[in-house]
This record gives C-alpha cells, sequence and structure tokens, in this order.
C-alpha cells in the first residue's frame, strides 16, 4: 500500500514538474480547457491518526475496550488457576498412583491444557472483535467527513497519511474503473496478423 501512495505521489510530482516546464498555459488553451470541462486535479492528505486522537468518543471506547480486556484477563486467569490446581493435586498424588491412574490424570492434565489454550485463542478474538465494533462508528463519522471536507474543498483525492491499508476518499470524476473495464472487454487481435 506504500508503493501505491509513493506512485501517486511520484505522478504528482512529474505531472506537476512537466507542467512547469512546459510553461504556463496560453489564455486561448485555458479558455479551451474551460469550455472542455477540464481542470487540474486537486490532491490532499490528511491523517486519521490525529483525528481519531481528537474524538470525543475516543475515550469511553478506550475505558469499554479496557473493561473487555479486564474480563478476558479474569476468565484467562481462572482457566489458569484451574490447571495449576490440578497440577498440584496430581505432584501431591503422583507416587501413590498406579501407572493407569496417572495416564489418565495426565491425559486429563493435557485436555485442561489444550482448553486454556483455546480459551486464550478466544479471548483475543472476542477482545479484537470489540475493538473493531467500538472503533467502528468513529471511522464511519470520520469518513463521512473526509468526504464533506473534500466535497467543499474541491479536493478530487483525499489520502490519509496514517494508514496501512490507505484510506482514501476520491470523486467519482476521477474514477478510471469504467474506462479500465472497457479496455479489458475489447476483443484481443489476433497476435499472428500483427
Amino acid at each position: 500500500m506504500r508503493n501505491i501512495l509513493a506512485a501517486l505521489l511520484l505522478s504528482l510530482v512529474v505531472l506537476t514538474t512537466s507542467a512547469s516546464a512546459q510553461g504556463a498555459p496560453s489564455s486561448a488553451g485555458k479558455q479551451a480547457d474551460a469550455r472542455a470541462g477540464l481542470r487540474p486535479t486537486r490532491i490532499a492528505v490528511f491523517d486519521s491518526r490525529i483525528v481519531l486522537d481528537s474524538m470525543p468518543e475516543r475515550r469511553r471506547a478506550e475505558s469499554e475496550l479496557a473493561l473487555a480486556q479486564a474480563q478476558a484477563r479474569v476468565k484467562l486467569e481462572a482457566a489458569k488457576d484451574s490447571l495449576r490446581a490440578a497440577v498440584d493435586e496430581l505432584a501431591k498424588f503422583e507416587q501413590t498412583m498406579s501407572m493407569r491412574e496417572r495416564e489418565a490424570v495426565t491425559l486429563n492434565l493435557r485436555a485442561r491444557e489444550l482448553l486454556v489454550e483455546e480459551t486464550v485463542a478466544r479471548l483475543d478474538q472476542d477482545v479484537q472483535r470489540a475493538y473493531v465494533t467500538l472503533r467502528q462508528p468513529m471511522v464511519e463519522r470520520l469518513r463521512a467527513a473526509v468526504r464533506a471536507v473534500r466535497e467543499k474543498e474541491g479536493y478530487d483525492l483525499l489520502i490519509d497519511l496514517a494508514s496501512e491499508g490507505l484510506m482514501l476518499e476520491a470523486s467519482p470524476s476521477i474514477n478510471l474503473t469504467s474506462l479500465v473495464l472497457r479496455e479489458l472487454r475489447k476483443p484481443v487481435a489476433d497476435v499472428r496478423h500483427r
């Protein structure tokens, strides 16, 4: 994704440089562009980390997440304590057990150990789900605000500097997907006739 951002920024620099090298367009060229409805593409950046950190609902979401994490830790500690108690019990009576009893208790301990590992994985998933659920309304508000600013300020593309997945808000007028699809749907010329 960082490569996409770098390519976008590089293309912007190249376009700016080539436009500067060609000099200012003539007034006739500007009038022709205006009649054709052409204008330069406007691109800007923003940092979602700063915006999300400033949102008032962030504190509530963080406290709810901290509560979910604390509840997960309590459940995990209970499972670990139960396993430790079973291990201690085995240590007390191991010498008096028959081989068969020792194997049965060892298998039971291994099953409980696997249950603790499964509990850890499930609790991690629960906390991650809680994080996504708590963050989603803030992300939706952020997207709406970014779209409103882009439209109000007349930008065609806004790029999030903080996003690993590159949060983009783009004007439909610069979306070339339909043109790419049209190009891909063109019949392929026979290579032998070239």
